[in-house]
């Protein structure tokens, strides 16, 4: 609250501050009349700072607070007295418990401790090792420091009696923060910030290097296409004064790609390049770097990295044509894919039932029968015939071939059983066989559609006039059609995502006859299948995406788990079902629900708290209302002490999180001064300060200043 001193009545102020402002007024116009107008106005303006700034000090302003009443609360402080407290940072020859005696030696005058009496009368002093003690002269001597650190069991003990708590104010820490047996010093301070203590904490202790051996990959965005050199590398670090032997792996899931042993010697930092990779196929793959540090290594957290690595599509795309019949778009599309570079063409058809034309380099003349026949194309281009001739066991592997691998799949013809077989794999679920009449003629829709504009170049096909073949008269809710009839707006080629990978419906397969109408009609047929072969061959967009992020994760504090999800159309899915394995050190396992995030589409998020540092790997499985199912690993680091001070000499980060975590201040003993004030309790009985402003040197200094410099602009212009 603010108020005034001002002896006499306010009808007395105002009659003051009126003689001011015509006094003001009367001496600019006199400035105005003798001098020039931009130096008039720089005088009367400092004039009336003067002129405000007096009138306030004559006003006497004044500030009321409220402060805590000091014969109302008790302050408890507690000095770590544990073996770490003897340690001496960096070249100093003063050891920690010496950086503390000064401010909380009851003995030494004016030492912070003797204020605080003062001013609060109310005063607990208590020392902690592996129990408390209080604070006598002995207490500072070496022999008495303890062997263990119980700091949550000394937090504990402030408000273990109800009475106690109920009249604590505050508590003040001096600590290096190393906590290794008792209660969880997290745990106890959740009870304080319920209880409205805080905990001021004052750090002791130098950051410094620890025994520690770090891997991180150095290249954060290197450049991956399917089928050619993957180049990775990575950093490791050696923060230990002395040679470390560890073992460096690559891996790719659960795949250990590379094993390279290394000696580094102390303080050695040394990039590491692995052996090229090989991506099989595009899409998104995650890879994972760990070592096996040596005994002592200090921060589990950053002995492991891993690296979600998008993998372009080949400038070569596998693309295999199969059919159990003669069918005349085979020769002409087979001319427009095999001769072309970007294309490695290979067919397998039918000629009698047990006669085969093979084509391209390792098809034999046979269907095939191993599972994962398929898996080395992109693309591959099919007669829905043929289904009928293939076990169930490449039927199913098929799916995969789609669904997982995110292979591009083109059906043609009639479709008869494909539905069953394939299910909703299969884009159409009816169709119509119609004749080329002059009013279906076709249309395409106006946006490209085969593939993003960075791959593939703009371009609608052509498609002739008439064109017989089937009309879709049903499709898949997730299929869209791309080229339509333009007497009804029935599709004649559908499109749709399944899975990873993509899948199209062409209806009208006797389009080969306009390559032979003319040389136009030859190039765009041309345009026409290369283009729709690409994009098969590219795959999706990545339907499920997660954060990929170098910043590990406080222990003790809430991991975010979060996934963007993509339905089979491409668009935010909000219904689906997410669940998160996490597994971690000393056999941590958790399933953990992911729910919808509001502010997001398709977004779904949880989260966690890690018991423990170190790495976590993260399995995320997604459910769709139509029974599709998709899948990605991830791993989250933990740390002990945070991101900014992975690993020092004492815990900074943990005494900061006490102090953040219950409402108190932190600060090191490098800035404590004895008249520093810790944060008190809301709510406490309180007793009214009065402050007065007109004694405040600054509103002095601007007086001055505000007339000084009046002054010597009228002697400057040689005014009076």
């Amino acid at each position: 609250m603010v108020g005034w001193d001002w002896p006499f009545s306010f009808l007395w102020f105002c009659l003051v501050a009126a003689i001011f402002l015509a006094l003001l007024i009367y001496h600019g116009r006199s400035l105005l009349r003798v001098t020039l107008p931009r130096l008039a106005w720089k005088l009367i303006l400092l004039r009336f700072v003067a002129s405000l700034l007096l009138l306030v000090l004559l006003a006497r302003p004044y500030v009321m607070t409220n402060e805590p009443n000091p014969k109302e609360f008790n302050l408890l402080t507690l000095a770590d007295l544990s073996g770490s407290m003897n340690t001496r940072d960096g070249d100093t020859e003063v050891r920690r418990i010496d950086e503390v005696r000064p401010f909380l030696d009851a003995g030494v005058d004016g030492s912070w401790l003797s204020i605080m009496k003062s001013e609060y009368g109310k005063v607990e002093s208590l020392g902690f090792s592996d129990g408390l003690q209080r604070m006598t002269m002995e207490s500072w001597s070496v022999t008495s420091l303890g062997k263990n650190t119980a700091l949550g069991d000394a937090l504990s003990a402030g408000i273990s009696n109800p009475k106690d708590a109920e009249s604590l104010g505050a508590v003040v820490i001096f600590s290096d923060g190393r906590n290794n047996t008792g209660t969880s010093v997290l745990d106890v301070a959740k009870q304080y910030r319920t209880q409205g203590i805080p905990v001021n904490v004052i750090g002791v202790g130098r950051d410094r290097p620890a025994g520690d051996v770090s891997i991180i990959f150095s290249d954060r965005k290197p450049k991956a296409v399917a089928k050619e050199d993957l180049l990775l590398n990575a950093m490791v670090e050696n923060k230990f004064q002395n040679e470390a032997e560890v073992t460096v792996k690559l891996l790719l899931g659960k795949q250990i790609l590379q094993e390279i042993p290394l000696s580094l010697d102390g303080g050695e930092k040394r990039k590491l390049s692995f052996s090229p990779q090989v991506p099989k196929t595009a899409g998104p793959k995650r890879y994972r770097i760990l070592i096996t540090p040596p005994r002592g290594d200090s921060d589990p957290s950053n002995n492991s990295d891993s690296l979600l690595v998008m993998v372009k599509a080949p400038d070569q795309f596998l693309t295999l044509y199969l059919s159990n019949r003669v069918h005349p778009l085979f020769p002409f599309v087979k001319r427009v894919l095999a001769n072309e570079e970007r294309f490695d063409f290979r067919a397998l058809v039918r000629l009698s039932e047990k006669v085969f034309h093979a084509f391209g380099e390792g098809i034999k003349p046979a269907y095939p029968t191993d599972r994962s026949f398929w898996m080395d194309y992109d693309a591959i281009i099919m007669d829905a015939r043929v289904l009928n001739d293939l076990n169930e066991t490449l039927v199913e592997s098929l799916k995969g071939f789609v669904q997982k691998k995110g292979g591009g799949l083109l059906l043609f013809g009639e479709l008869a059983d494909a539905r069953e077989k394939l299910g909703g794999i299969v884009p159409v679920k009816e169709l119509e066989k119609v004749n080329a009449k002059d009013n279906l003629s076709l249309i395409t829709l106006e946006e490209p559609f085969f593939s993003p504009v960075d791959e593939v170049e703009k371009m609608k096909p052509f498609l002739p006039r008439k064109l017989p073949g089937f009309f879709v008269k049903e499709q898949n809710q997730a299929a869209r059609g791309v080229v339509l009839s333009k007497a009804n707006g029935t599709p004649v080629m559908v499109v749709q995502a399944y899975g990873a990978g993509k899948v199209a419906y062409w209806g009208s397969p006797h389009d080969w006859r306009r390559s032979m109408n003319s040389e136009d009609g030859a190039r765009e047929f041309r345009q026409f299948w290369q283009s729709l072969v690409r994009w098969l061959g590219t795959g999706g967009e990545d339907r499920l995406k997660t954060r990929d992020s170098e910043k590990p994760t406080l222990r003790g504090m809430d991991a975010t788990l979060q996934v963007d999800a993509l339905g089979a159309d491409f668009e935010p899915s909000m219904d689906a079902m997410v669940e998160a394995h996490i597994s971690g050190p000393e056999d941590f396992k958790k399933v953990l629900q992911l729910y919808p995030e509001g502010a997001s589409a398709g977004r779904y998020a949880g989260s966690f708290r890690p018991v423990q540092a170190g790495a976590y790997e993260v399995n995320y499985t997604l459910r769709f209302p139509d029974g599709e199912t998709l899948e990605r690993d991830d791993f989250l680091r933990v740390s002990e002490a945070g991101e900014e001070a992975l690993d020092v000499s004492f815990a900074r980060t943990d005494l900061q999180m006490l102090a953040k975590l219950t409402g108190g201040k932190y600060i090191s003993i490098e800035e404590m001064k004895n008249n520093w004030k810790p944060a008190f309790a809301e709510g406490l009985p309180s007793v009214k300060k009065r402050h007065s402003l007109a004694s405040a040197w600054v509103l002095f200094l601007f007086l001055f200043l505000a007339a000084g410099g009046e002054w010597l602009l009228r002697r400057q212009a040689g005014l009076r």
